[in-house]
């Protein structure tokens, strides 16, 4: 049994085993008219999703298993997939589609559903192209994310910078960001000092001079972060702070995945 989801905001030149009845391929609806897309559709808000994504459709997860019990429950969970790779890459994958044949083979035979309304990946931007190194460490770590997604705070960190572009307003996105980042290290009081240290030393262990420039840059956008919670006036764009912000959970996350484990704060107490 097989399905896939289609995905928008990614793009990989080949296939890329992610794991077990999950498989990273290159996707084409560039032969697929708009009547065509929509009489693959049953529902109305199917309509309404695929007339929105199909033209934006640049890979998808084959999901296959030998049961259609099991192929469903891995099409269920590949949602976590889907966020991973935006986490890992930085980048807004939308993953608003499935379809029972691939992309390339879609006609008004096939039948197209939408598997979530939350309009992700909704935008002009140029998918992140998935290259030769990327498509290797994929091959090698993207497994340890999976097991990784078993502890509660991988899996917050995980969706809130997957889904933070959801919100448009950058104080809202500072909030999840650094909601993300509080939970990997579990500090509870005199937060802005220890989410800093331990930032500067799971970070940079072995480079001092980068240990201090990252010690004072989380000390620099913690207190942007409690400034736009707390709706206090900010000088300067805040967009920059939501960029460095999520350029810091992205490091942090791909440091967990490449380690297999998420850092312990004893390890990190100096």
């Amino acid at each position: 049994m097989e399905t896939f989801i289609l995905l928008s905001g990614i793009e990989v030149k080949s296939d890329i085993r992610l794991g077990d009845g999950v498989v990273l391929q290159p996707a084409d609806t560039s032969h697929l008219d708009f009547t065509t897309a929509l009489s693959a559709c049953k529902h109305p808000d199917d309509i309404a999703v695929v007339a929105a994504f199909i033209p934006r459709i640049r890979s998808q997860f084959q999901i296959s298993a030998s049961s259609s019990r099991e192929t469903a429950v891995i099409a269920w969970n590949s949602m976590w997939d889907a966020l991973l790779l935006s986490a890992i890459f930085q980048q807004e994958l939308g993953f608003n589609i499935q379809s029972d044949t691939p992309a390339q083979n879609i006609s008004s035979k096939s039948a197209l559903r939408s598997v979530h309304r939350h309009m992700s990946a909704f935008n002009d931007e140029s998918p992140f192209v998935v290259e030769k190194n990327d498509a290797r460490w994929l091959t090698e770590h993207f497994a340890d994310p999976r097991r990784l997604l078993d502890e509660d705070s991988f899996q917050t960190a995980v969706h809130c910078l997957a889904t933070m572009y959801w919100h448009p307003h950058p104080r809202i996105k500072l909030a999840v960001i650094w909601a993300g980042i509080e939970g990997v290290f579990g500090a509870s009081s005199e937060i802005r000092f220890k989410i800093s240290l331990y930032m500067a030393r799971y970070l940079a262990p072995e480079d001092s001079t980068e240990r201090k420039a990252i010690f004072e840059l989380v000390k620099k956008l913690y207190s942007d972060r409690s400034k736009a919670v707390h709706g206090t006036k900010l000088k300067g764009d805040l967009s920059v702070a939501v960029a460095e912000s999520a350029k810091l959970l992205n490091k942090l996350l791909v440091k967990c995945i490449e380690v297999g484990s998420l850092p312990r704060e004893v390890d990190l107490v100096p």
